[in-house]
């Protein structure tokens, strides 16, 4: 087997989490090499590292037997070795076509670059590796999947023999994900080596040849190849805080409801308008609430929060006016019942005080990533419903972001607000879910546990 990147003795600053500790890594041409490890287990430092964003502190870095003293992201791209980890690699504000085909122009400002024949030619590209994209959409029109296969995609157009694939950061549910891993295998097949980094389990492993897990910046086992023994093993390493929480007698508060062949192109209403009708029994015992209309969030007792409630937030408004911009009820002496100042600062307060916001911030854009979405949780939370449904609650986010996340929710089921979860993930859902209703597109429903 020939060896394309090797990592010996890999050491940092061991002052610090999540830095290497004599690492040892091995990647062979044709691997799937998928490696899992919690959060501070090294895993985003060793991201980092494969980008050429970081260097060793100790040890070396060897690409193809040779020793590499200057690897950066951009002699990174020269050894042909691609790192896809937030999307870093596509322009927000170009289509796919000018992502894929227009950006081969720019070192060459000579060339004369033509938008038809790129979109044809982009175009011809998708529907070679049966990916169903259009070639005149706008990244920004993608959903998460359909970027991960464009980011796949544009580093075999340019010529990758190995793509590092950061999985951190998301959670990746039925179609969807085997869309995604029948993709990497064609790529695989074709000469691409692919190593796959998760900090929970990830379907990825069920396609690997080599799995590794990393744990305090060390390479703590090494299979090849996933057996019943090792997913065992690596759910283990997922769930351990779920089982310290089992131990110190918590026990886990949310009802989830699980389908993995929903087609996304459903949303989250027509499924649950779905299971209502076709297992109206199962609904009324398990979840019994009402479903607002597509698109609304809130009726009656119960709010449902899509998968992408922080990005409903209004960023022309402050953090004050997106909080009481759901709220029926307002109080005051004019026609359209504007909610009063001291009211309004009173609403403001309770979601700095809650979550521990600094006063000075004000604005949207200030807020990081599990702020705004607490934030188009909180919103709801004043209306005091019965039951609120959140799609895919973790999606795109790390496991500190989910522990927070995890820690909120748990506030509000304890405050008498039922939380069920709906996801097309199965980690996701056994993480907190003390019973689940299972269902096979939106039919058939069941009650079960993972």
């Amino acid at each position: 087997m020939r060896e394309i990147l090797r990592i010996r003795h890999g050491m940092q600053d061991d002052r610090k989490d999540d830095m290497l500790r004599d690492y040892q890594l091995r990647v062979f041409a044709g691997d799937i090499f998928y490696i899992q490890g919690m959060e501070g287990s090294g895993v985003g430092t060793l991201i980092s590292l494969l980008a050429g964003e970081c260097a060793l502190k100790q040890g070396e870095f060897l690409v193809d037997e040779k020793r590499v003293e200057n690897f950066a992201r951009n002699t990174a791209y020269q050894y042909g070795i691609y790192t896809i980890t937030a999307e870093k690699d596509l322009v927000e504000t170009l289509t796919v076509a000018e992502n894929l085909e227009a950006v081969r122009y720019l070192p060459f400002p000579g060339r004369r670059y033509d938008p038809r024949r790129a979109e044809k030619k982009v175009e011809e590209y998708l529907q070679k590796e049966q990916v169903d994209i259009p070639a005149r959409a706008f990244l920004w029109m993608l959903s998460k999947k359909e970027r991960q296969k464009l980011s796949i995609l544009k580093a075999k157009m340019h010529g990758a023999r190995l793509i590092v694939l950061d999985a951190t950061s998301d959670v990746y549910e039925g179609q969807e994900a085997e869309e995604l891993c029948a993709l990497i295998q064609r790529a695989n097949a074709e000469g691409i080596t692919f190593v796959i980094l998760s900090e929970c389990y990830a379907m990825f492993a069920e396609i690997a040849n080599r799995i590794q897990i990393i744990s305090q910046g060390r390479d703590l086992k090494e299979w090849s190849g996933l057996t019943e023994r090792v997913q065992k093993r690596l759910h283990h390493e997922m769930i351990a805080e779920q089982d310290y929480r089992k131990l110190k007698g918590v026990s886990l508060p949310f009802l989830g409801m699980f389908d993995y062949e929903w087609e996304m192109k459903g949303c989250i209403w027509d499924y649950l308008t779905y299971v209502k009708k076709h297992n109206p029994e199962i609904w009324k015992q398990y979840i019994g609430a009402d479903i607002p209309d597509t698109g609304f969030s809130q009726k009656k007792n119960t709010v449902v929060i899509p998968k992408d409630s922080a990005e409903y937030l209004l960023k022309n408004l402050s953090i004050a006016d997106n909080l009481i911009m759901p709220i029926p009820l307002r109080v005051g002496k004019k026609r359209f019942g504007v909610i009063k100042k001291r009211i309004r600062e009173n609403i403001a307060g309770g979601f700095y005080k809650r979550i521990g916001l600094d006063s000075d911030i004000t604005h949207i854009e200030e807020l990081n990533r599990i702020q705004k979405k607490l934030l188009s949780i909180y919103r709801f939370e004043l209306n005091r419903p019965r039951v609120m449904i959140l799609e895919s609650p973790y999606s795109g986010m790390n496991r500190e972001e989910r522990g927070i996340l995890r820690s909120y929710l748990t506030a509000l089921e304890n405050k008498g607000i039922r939380i069920v979860y709906f996801s097309k993930s199965r980690e996701e859902i056994r993480e907190d879910c003390h019973s689940v209703v299972v269902t096979q597109n939106g039919r058939s429903a069941k009650i079960t546990t993972f």
